[in-house]
């Protein structure tokens, strides 16, 4: 008995250690103390979501599922164009009173772009004589494409402020908000009406949280503010619109076509199932990507500016993630149809089933996401585009063209699916050996 207590008490200690010099590591390390803080918030987010997705997905059927899919695909799609994609800009200009103006030149673009959208969506519905449904529809969309966009433009700024906590808890409620109404709305038996609504006031609550800056930030001169300085700065940046645009279009008109391919030629069903899969296999992306994207973002467009190597952090990104999917992704690769009809329902085994074939795909694309920003920094938007271009075009030509070649019977719709799988890990592989190449070639440079 005293060997055992001296061995709990032993492990009790080398754990409080361990655990003294990660808190140690994180207060001396700006990098991953600001990880830590975005990822705390996303963690919370997406732990809230996990918790409540198999409440979720036995109110809701994939039908209702892809339904609401289609209408956020929309959302994205239009909120890109929105903000020109001027919000990846904002950490960039070395002055906050530029960035400023780059953030209120954005607002205004988003602006114009909701103005016309309604006014075709009113003029779609006069001539097509619509009803009140798609009034109310229209109405949500314009609210969640400003929202989304607002929350874009402010997510940028605090990432430039190094307001990580501000961003944490954007995520936090944006996630409390979105899943439980969703519960709420399933309860009451409002389908795809109710995730709808739920995604929009998400996105409102999500945004809120920024409007505070915006509307405060009063040390900018009106001088500043001249449209000249405007159109100096719009002009200097205009590879986000020329370049980062075109790619951003690329991959939600790419999510879109492939909604509507799918609905076409199979079902919403079966388009539900897909997107159910990709954003449950999608969320370690969310989950770690996004918080590693916005303060890799930031550290490299210092060191950058700086004339510092970009190389190791690079590399060493690279490990860290790996190293994190390697685990996950591989049992879901042998056993996902098992856990998705386990946590979801039997409803959601065809959602299983294309988890086993597109984890290795999604695996990659968990690696390569955070690092989606390094073209940003180095001015190589164009070439990155033309490669993103390739991967997208393979994609929808897959989900396009291999169901009449291939599909005889209902066991070969996996088929495509596979083949458009390891597609995309080829390329995935490719777009990696590229950001390679882009931060070697810097650091040869410096």
């Amino acid at each position: 008995m005293i060997f055992i207590g001296k061995s709990i008490r032993s492990i009790f200690l080398s754990l409080d250690r361990m655990l003294n010099r990660i808190k140690k590591r994180l207060a001396s390390n700006d990098f991953l103390k600001s990880l830590a803080v975005l990822m705390t918030g996303t963690l919370i987010a997406q732990i809230i979501g996990y918790l409540l997705a198999p409440i979720i997905t036995r109110l809701y059927t994939p039908a209702e599922m892809g339904e609401f899919g289609m209408f956020q695909r929309i959302t994205v799609l239009l909120a890109t164009i929105a903000t020109a994609r001027y919000e990846y800009a904002l950490p960039l200009p070395k002055k906050d009173n530029h960035a400023f103006i780059l953030f209120r030149f954005a607002l205004k673009i988003s602006l114009i772009t909701i103005l016309i959208c309604l006014t075709a969506g009113i003029g779609f519905a006069l001539m097509k004589g619509k009803g009140v449904d798609f009034y109310l529809l229209l109405m949500l969309l314009i609210i969640s494409v400003f929202s989304l966009a607002f929350f874009n433009l402010g997510t940028n700024w605090s990432i430039r402020k190094k307001y990580f906590k501000k961003i944490s808890l954007s995520k936090m409620s944006n996630s409390i908000t979105l899943n439980s109404s969703r519960v709420v709305f399933g309860f009451l038996n409002w389908g795809s009406f109710g995730l709808i609504l739920s995604f929009v006031l998400s996105l409102i609550v999500g945004a809120a949280f920024f409007l505070y800056d915006f509307l405060t930030l009063k040390f900018i001169s009106k001088s500043s503010l001249h449209k000249l300085k405007t159109r100096v700065l719009s002009r200097e940046y205009k590879n986000f619109p020329l370049a980062t645009l075109p790619h951003s279009l690329s991959d939600h008109a790419r999510d879109l076509f492939i909604g509507i391919i799918l609905i076409e030629l199979f079902s919403e069903s079966i388009f539900g199932s897909f997107d159910h899969t990709y954003k449950m296999l999608r969320i370690p992306a969310m989950l770690i990507g996004a918080s590693l994207s916005q303060v890799f973002f930031n550290h490299i467009s210092g060191k950058f500016n700086d004339g510092e190597s970009i190389l190791p952090l690079f590399k060493k990104i690279i490990g860290y993630l790996a190293l994190f999917s390697i685990i996950p992704f591989t049992v879901i690769y042998f056993f996902g149809t098992e856990l998705f009809t386990f946590v979801f329902g039997d409803q959601w085994m065809i959602s299983g089933r294309l988890s086993e074939i597109m984890s290795p795909w999604l695996m990659l694309n968990f690696i390569v996401t955070p690092l989606s920003t390094i073209p940003l920094v180095f001015n190589k938007q164009k070439s990155f585009f033309l490669i993103s271009l390739l991967t997208s075009g393979l994609q929808v030509a897959g989900f396009l063209i291999l169901p009449y070649l291939l599909i005889k019977n209902d066991t070969q719709l996996f088929l495509v699916f596979e083949i458009v799988t390891w597609s995309q890990v080829v390329m995935n592989l490719l777009i990696l050996y590229y950001l390679y190449n882009v931060v070697k070639h810097q650091k040869l440079e410096s």
